[in-house]
């Protein structure tokens, strides 16, 4: 994992994609998480020859899906055991093109999370996002200043 100058966070972890056929494949699964748009977590997955898919994700749901099942509609994360395998989550996924099972290591996503919950704790995304535009607010050249009283 790697962060750039405290504001990014990338990781990858190697899991596996089940897709519409039931045919389960191995793929490198690159998450990235910017302090820029602090509630969700790019996913990026991976196959050689084949190319990739991303999608945004929240971040609570990821952190939520740790633990027990979460979301609704288009995404699901739930914690997965199966036999002969760590410990691991699995993302439901659906869109116009069709679905697919994304599984990652459970360890892998806790420490993930932990690190983005270093960089930006739970529950200070908002307070980063007023701060972030009521600085474009005092930026912004088509406004006239504030008036000082």
């Amino acid at each position: 994992m790697s962060s750039d100058s405290g504001s990014q966070l990338e990781g990858i972890a190697r899991g596996f994609v089940t897709l519409s056929g039931g045919e389960r494949k191995r793929c490198d699964i690159m998450l990235r998480y910017s302090t820029h748009d602090p509630l969700v977590v790019s996913l990026i997955v991976s196959r050689p020859r084949h190319g990739s898919a991303s999608w945004v994700i929240s971040r609570d749901l990821l952190s939520a899906g740790l633990t027990g099942t979460a979301g609704i509609g288009d995404i699901t994360v739930e914690p997965v055991a199966e036999q002969s395998e760590p410990l691991g989550v699995l993302l439901r996924v659906r869109s116009e093109r069709g679905k697919a099972r994304i599984h990652i290591d459970h360890q892998a996503l806790l420490l993930y999370l932990q690190r983005s919950h270093a960089m930006m704790p739970f529950g200070s995304e908002a307070q980063s996002r007023q701060a972030d535009a009521e600085l474009d607010q005092l930026l912004d050249e088509d406004q006239d200043p504030p008036a000082v009283r």
